[in-house]
């Protein structure tokens, strides 16, 4: 059987999504959103036939890109992007039994283009977050050492390497090469090409994506010693940048005007956002690049949500490791940054309960209760009887109301005997139980309607296994943040004990506070926690004395059915404007 090299075999790539989303702002890669200069759109909409049936030549772009480095221009080479530039460094100058070393986090196109090659690639972790750690980098730096790889400004931490550190690094590097990639380095306060003359093993990848806005051509470039040059002009693709890519990049470099206009802009919205997220966050990372990186402890999942319920799209880099809790946020103009800003401001939240709420589990929890205590009974256990113990309150966990129901009638089985036989028959085997039979009980675009005005979290009993299975199916994720699930209370802290409100409300701090339930318990917790409890009658349960139960427990109001949430947050809005 053919196989690929064995090196990458197991290696995981990049990623990328096969469509552009629709986001009012896209700020998850770092573009530049403000957009090219005119000059570049006018050169496209020039473009002729020749452009596209001839080969491209390089001779034009390789005079402006020398006089704009203030270089020769046998001292550049145009790439594909600044990740194929890095690539041409591998392919010319690193062995499979090679060492390749560099820091983490960091850019991973050169993780993976030494799996590729079958390389050792060593990588160095900031000891302090984000102190480049030179002295330990230095440290591993030996004898197998071919490449070492500096990215400045880093990308995802943001920061730039101290010129004095890099001065020591190159000392310790003699015999190595050094590459340098400076995507980002237009936002930063220096560029070290001008080390080029001094250290011959430099080489330095440059990107016109994050500054002059040229991501969707892919143009880059690498500028390194004639001698490298010469070199890698033996291994690459001789016609790797296209032809609308050069004119592009030719039309940029006459208007650096508009760089200039862009680094500002960039500048000040970087200001303006991180006063912003300061009561929001842990910590913000200083940032020489177009992007914030910053810490939002628990708060992260929610500001995330917040964002993309908003229509904008930043990097979420959840649990990855170092970057725990983390958001990277690209920096838009200062018009487009007004609008992140008032996306993130406080507003009234909705607290929902999932089961009886957003979930019809009348033919799924409800029959794994029955089919439970059937199996260990062996008698008949009607629905009715099932509800008027779940509205007797303290029984809003299942497990917990199936051994109740069992106790009373004198049936002794133990507890976990019971989960065992409950989860048989809802959950299955991976999700094929009783859970398929569940519908919702508010259409999706009701909830995302909703959404534009308020913010949504869950406080449910369920386990988060089941929690995240259903609000996936329905494709619900989104919208909802925090989840709070039966896991996460202190032992004795669920419903109707108000900690799930309380811990919802610390991490999302609203104005008003709502929460939405069909049990008295769920009216409790909303009382005690001190925020407006509004109930909804449940498919299995449109009794007038549950409505007086859920009143008589301090609903605010009562509904028939959870699609009448919609009305109800109206008419609260227009009593407000009275």
């Amino acid at each position: 059987m053919t196989q690929p090299r064995k090196s990458i075999i197991d290696a995981q790539g990049y990623e990328i999504p096969l469509y552009l989303d629709d986001y009012k702002l896209k700020l998850d890669c770092n573009e530049n959103i403000i957009g090219p200069s005119a000059l570049v759109i006018a050169a496209l909409q020039e473009i002729t036939d020749k452009d596209i049936k001839f080969y491209p030549a390089y001779g034009e772009i390789l005079e402006k890109l020398s006089a704009y480095n203030n270089v020769t221009k046998d001292m550049i080479l145009p790439a594909n992007g600044a990740d194929e530039a890095i690539n041409y460094v591998f392919n010319t100058f690193v062995e499979p039994e090679d060492n390749v070393l560099t820091v983490t986090p960091s850019f991973v196109m050169s993780k993976i283009y030494s799996r590729t090659l079958g390389c050792e690639y060593k990588e160095v972790p900031y000891a302090e977050k984000w102190v480049f750690p030179t002295d330990e980098l230095i440290k591993n730096i030996n004898e197998k050492t071919k490449l070492i790889i500096i990215t400045t400004p880093n990308n995802p931490t943001g920061e730039a390497i101290a010129r004095n550190d890099l001065l020591k690094i190159l000392e310790a590097s003699a015999g190595k090469y050094v590459l340098i990639d400076e995507t980002y380095v237009n936002y930063a306060d220096e560029s070290f090409k001008d080390l080029i003359e001094v250290y011959p093993n430099i080489l330095i990848a440059r990107s016109m994506s994050k500054d002059f806005a040229l991501a969707g051509l892919r143009f880059g470039y690498l500028i390194a010693s004639k001698s490298n040059i010469r070199h890698i002009k033996k291994i690459i693709s001789p016609y790797s940048v296209n032809n609308l890519a050069v004119k592009a990049a030719l039309a940029s470099l006459d208007d650096i005007n508009h760089l200039n206009y862009c680094v500002c802009q960039v500048r000040e919205s970087k200001k303006i956002l991180t006063e912003v997220l300061s009561p929001l966050v842990k910590r913000i990372y200083k940032s020489d690049a177009n992007f914030i990186l910053a810490d939002f402890a628990d708060k992260a999942d929610f500001v995330y949500k917040k964002l993309l319920n908003a229509g904008i799209k930043v990097k979420n880099f959840g649990n990855t490791q170092h970057l725990e809790n983390c958001l990277r946020i690209g920096l838009p103009d200062v018009k487009n940054v007004q609008y992140v800003t008032d996306s993130l401001s406080a507003r009234d939240l909705i607290i929902f309960d999932m089961d009886g709420v957003i979930i019809d589990t009348s033919n799924s929890y409800r029959l794994a209760i029955r089919g439970t205590y059937e199996k260990f009974s062996e008698t008949t256990l009607t629905p009715e009887r099932v509800q008027a113990a779940k509205n007797q309150g303290g029984l809003n966990n299942d497990w917990d109301l199936t051994y109740y129901l069992l106790e009373k009638d004198g049936i002794n089985v133990t507890f976990s005997q019971i989960i065992e036989k409950f989860q048989e028959l809802y959950w299955g085997n991976d999700g094929d139980g009783f859970i398929l039979n569940e519908k919702l009980l508010i259409s999706r675009d009701a909830i995302a309607e909703i959404v534009q005005k308020y913010d949504l979290a869950i406080f449910t009993g369920r386990p988060r296994k089941e929690a995240e299975f259903v609000l996936k199916k329905w494709n619900l994720e989104q919208y909802f943040s925090p989840v709070i699930t039966m896991e996460d209370p202190p032992q004795g802290k669920g419903k109707p004990d108000p900690w799930g409100i309380h811990k919802i409300m610390s991490i999302t701090s609203p104005k008003k506070v709502y929460h939405l339930g069909d049990t008295i318990d769920d009216m409790l917790a909303a009382r005690q926690a001190g925020v407006k409890g509004i109930g909804v009658l449940p498919p299995q349960d449109k009794t007038k004395d549950l409505r007086r139960s859920l009143f008589a427990q301090g609903a605010v109001e009562v509904l028939e059915n959870t699609e009448d949430l919609l009305q109800l947050l109206k008419k609260f809005e227009q009593a407000q404007v009275k």
